[in-house]
């Protein structure tokens, strides 16, 4: 698998790792964000700045069906950059969804 990044839109944002899990960080209209209620202005950049946005992950090398990250949901939703920091280290060193699962728990983010 290569390392790669994914832009779509400039309201998603996606990172995949060598191992295969892909995180991906979204403040799109409608995701559990900031501008949740928003509609995604592309000629205001001002209006894409947010403090907190979603992030999902996923594996890529099999079904591609979401990990689920929150107590209630696949994705976490309204995460600081502190805490997307913190999220990334742990999918990116993880050799397996259990590792994601419980390193995002023991980071105590729900």
């Amino acid at each position: 698998m290569k390392n790669k990044f994914k832009f779509h839109r400039n309201c998603v944002f996606q990172m995949t790792f060598e191992n295969g899990f892909t995180v991906s960080l979204s403040s799109t209209a409608g995701s559990y964000s900031d501008n949740r209620n928003e509609p995604f202005d592309t000629i205001n950049p001002t209006q894409n700045e947010v403090e907190r946005i979603e992030v999902a992950c996923w594996n890529e090398n099999e079904d591609g069906f979401f990990i689920r990250l929150g107590e209630y949901d696949d994705v976490l939703g309204y995460i600081n950059t502190d805490q997307v920091a913190s999220i990334i280290a742990v999918i990116a060193k993880a050799k397996n969804e259990e590792e994601i699962i419980e390193g995002i728990t023991q980071l105590g983010i729900k």
